[in-house]
């Protein structure tokens, strides 16, 4: 097999795994099998590999070279993101609209649990755009200014979600815990580490306060580990946001984000993050069959706006 960067020779950024004579599914399988100690060490050190020009062919040759890289299946009770079951523990990436960019973020980070690494598989890709971002934690800590990094060390993240019932946007409550029993729930979000409060007619209001900073147990590298930017209402388009906000009340959005002590992250703050992000941003054009394979502390991802068909797959792994 060849080993290649996949940007650029920056040694902490993903590389490219190609055949070198047979492309079959069994000869990656085999390599994966006989090479298990190396895939990992690249891994650790690049963060992402992306594995491209394999018969892979399917939900089913995905799920299998996944569970033949050590995945095993995370559970999604409490999960944010829109997604469909495919077959066993492979999923719909997500299936926010065509036109919307999904801004780069850890995977469940706004939880205390969450997947340690992440597996793609692009069936179709899109005709135009329609890329995985990727983005090094570690670049997007190092990019934003002291500042920053010490009160958000300091404060934390509190995120909040508002299951309305009267407008619904987003997924409904019973979704993301997969059970239509308050008493379920609650019990699902305590043991996450969640208050929540019901209100009138089934509205639930979740919040969670987690750490904003990550420390890799393998590595020890300290990277920046939230979705804060994401959840907060300005990643919204300002008319949309201002519609939302005469309609539900402001604070009652889908998503809402504060620091933990529940004082509200500046709006100058974020624009700095969205910087960081921004300029720390890798993308790379999906083809058929590729396999793309993340540490979900040192790699950040998400997705840019697209034309035409796009079909890719996920498997969030615990392990």
């Amino acid at each position: 097999m060849k080993v290649n960067s996949l940007f650029s020779a920056t040694e902490h950024h993903p590389v490219v795994i190609t055949p070198d004579g047979d492309a079959s599914l069994q000869a990656l399988h085999d390599y994966l099998g006989n090479n298990e100690d190396q895939v990992q060490q690249l891994l650790l050190r690049h963060g992402g590999i992306l594995f491209r020009g394999f018969g892979v062919d399917g939900a089913e040759g995905f799920r299998g070279s996944a569970e033949r890289l050590g995945a095993r299946p995370f559970d999604y009770v409490g999960g944010n993101s829109p997604r469909s079951r495919v077959s066993a523990d492979v999923y719909t990436s997500t299936e926010y609209p065509a036109s919307e960019v999904i801004s780069l973020h850890n995977e469940m980070s706004y939880l205390p649990s969450w997947p340690r690494r992440l597996f793609f598989y692009s069936l179709i890709p899109a005709a135009s755009g329609g890329q995985t971002s990727l983005a090094n934690s570690g670049d997007v800590l190092r990019a934003l200014p002291e500042e920053i990094r010490a009160k958000f060390r300091d404060k934390k993240v509190n995120y909040i979600r508002n299951f309305q019932t009267e407008i619904p946007l987003g997924k409904n409550w019973q979704t993301t815990y997969q059970t239509r029993d308050r008493a379920e729930v609650e019990s699902i979000v305590a043991d996450q580490g969640s208050v929540c409060h019901w209100g009138a007619k089934d509205a639930l209001r979740v919040s969670t306060r987690c750490e904003a900073f990550a420390t890799h147990p393998q590595t020890g590298e300290e990277v920046w580990f939230n979705q804060a930017e994401q959840w907060h209402p300005s990643a919204l388009n300002p008319a949309i946001r201002g519609m939302f906000e005469q309609a539900l009340g402001v604070g009652n959005l889908p998503h809402e984000c504060e620091y933990g002590d529940g004082e509200p992250i500046e709006e100058n703050v974020l624009i700095e993050i969205r910087r960081a992000l921004n300029t720390s941003k890798l993308l790379f054009d999906w083809q058929r069959n590729d396999l793309l394979m993340i540490d979900n502390i040192l790699m950040m991802h998400g997705r840019e706006s697209f034309k035409g068909e796009r079909k890719t797959l996920a498997y969030l792994s615990a392990t």
